[in-house]
């Protein structure tokens, strides 16, 4: 694979669109924060850590460790475990398929502090190794989604890796692909639009990949926690819903059009009503990318995948790196791409501010499917200032 660097102009020798060196300056500056802030989340999370979600993934470890990994989905049995880090208060249910707990429970080996990090570490590591082959790193921590899930721990960088690595190899190892992004199984709400573009694409060979990976997975979790850990956990997600409907969990820190609505004052059917049509017009949007073959089509799947489901949070919102990544790359969009991170940018504002705002993320990934939808079928690269691979954020052609 070649590269072409180009730096302070194109292949041309001329000085690039303005626009793309402050996109270049901005996200420079915020990936030094990014630095900054990684080591200050660690230590919040040491010496107060109950204020980070992580705590509900040690704490299943922690049951799986001790041979009762079902009880990972007994609340009051899985509240107890997070006592054990300090006095944590609500409820942090474990809210993930029994496989995930193969993901965290070797993290459960050490105390809570060394874990929190090594899992931050290769969270982080997993995310860097993909995103690095589809733009530069500076973009890539410029996303403000990133920020959250330093501070509380969350599995963003985990998912928008999987993502990014498994749409990589589409082409090239479609069967490699498939069994990449059956691990995405450990999050399937960020997943389900995802069987929709590769029955469009005609991917069949990532299609049975992907069913193989999944069944190895579910083997997995049934081996460790039998039959009992999947009824428990299929017992416990109407919990989830319940919360979601009865609005106690916070509509600022929910991503999706559902939450959106409920903020801004729409009933929950009104609500449901306008995230249905939204999710049906991502997926429609996604199918005739991926049936046409488009260059944008994984850009258009990453963007699509924060509006299928309902529940979506603020941290899974790392997967703009992809849409993002691919309009900067061809300097495309600009406006678009400014107004999407911008939008994207308010929610973290949102946990630092007395004020409860809005949370914009679902609009941040609408405005990107709208500026993507309108692209030509090709899309030569040519991006002026960055240095990028010759064939980055086109993953799949």
């Amino acid at each position: 694979m070649t590269k072409e660097v180009v730096s302070g102009g194109d292949a041309t020798g001329e000085a690039g669109p303005s626009y793309l060196r402050w996109f270049r300056a901005i996200s420079i500056a915020f990936s030094l924060v990014f630095l900054v802030y990684a080591v200050w989340s660690w230590a919040t999370a040491h010496f107060w850590p109950t204020k980070s979600d992580y705590v509900t993934f040690w704490a299943a470890g922690r049951l799986a460790l001790a041979g009762h990994p079902e009880l990972a989905y007994n609340i009051p049995a899985h509240h107890a475990a997070e006592q054990a880090v300090g006095p944590v208060t609500g409820l942090l249910p474990f809210a993930y398929p029994p496989p995930f707990l193969a993901v965290v429970t070797p993290f459960a080996l050490l105390p809570f502090g060394l874990a929190f990090f090594a899992w931050l570490g290769a969270t982080v590591a997993v995310y860097v190794w993909a995103v690095r082959r589809i733009v530069p790193l500076h973009y890539a921590f410029a996303i403000p989604a990133g920020y959250i899930n330093l501070l509380i721990g969350q599995t963003g960088f985990l998912m928008a890796g999987i993502f990014i690595a498994g749409t990589l190899l589409i082409e090239t190892s479609p069967w490699l692909a498939g069994a990449i992004l059956g691990l995405m199984l450990f999050k399937p709400q960020l997943a389900l639009v995802l069987p929709v573009a590769m029955l469009a694409g005609r991917q069949w060979r990532v299609i049975g990949g992907a069913i193989m990976s999944v069944c190895v997975l579910l083997l997995i979790g049934l081996a460790m926690g039998g039959w009992g850990s999947y009824q428990a956990f299929l017992a416990m997600l109407p919990l989830h819903v319940g919360f979601v409907r009865a609005g106690r969990l916070p509509w600022s820190e929910l991503a999706s059009v559902f939450a959106l609505g409920r903020a801004f004052g729409l009933s929950e059917g009104s609500a449901l009503l306008v995230h249905s049509i939204v999710a049906l017009v991502a997926a429609a949007v996604t199918a005739r990318a991926w049936w046409r073959h488009s260059d944008n089509r994984v850009a258009i799947l990453a963007a699509a995948s924060l509006l299928i489901s309902p529940y979506v949070w603020t941290y899974d919102a790392v997967l703009l790196v992809v849409p993002l990544g691919w309009m900067i790359a061809r300097g495309r969009h600009h406006y678009a791409v400014a107004a999407a991170w911008l939008c994207a940018l308010v929610p973290i504002v949102n946990y630092y501010s007395p004020v409860e705002g809005p949370n914009l993320t679902s609009v941040a990934a609408l405005i990107c499917l709208w500026a993507l939808r309108a692209d030509p079928l090709t899309q030569p690269l040519r991006t002026p200032g960055v240095p990028l691979r010759e064939n980055a954020m086109q993953p799949a052609s």
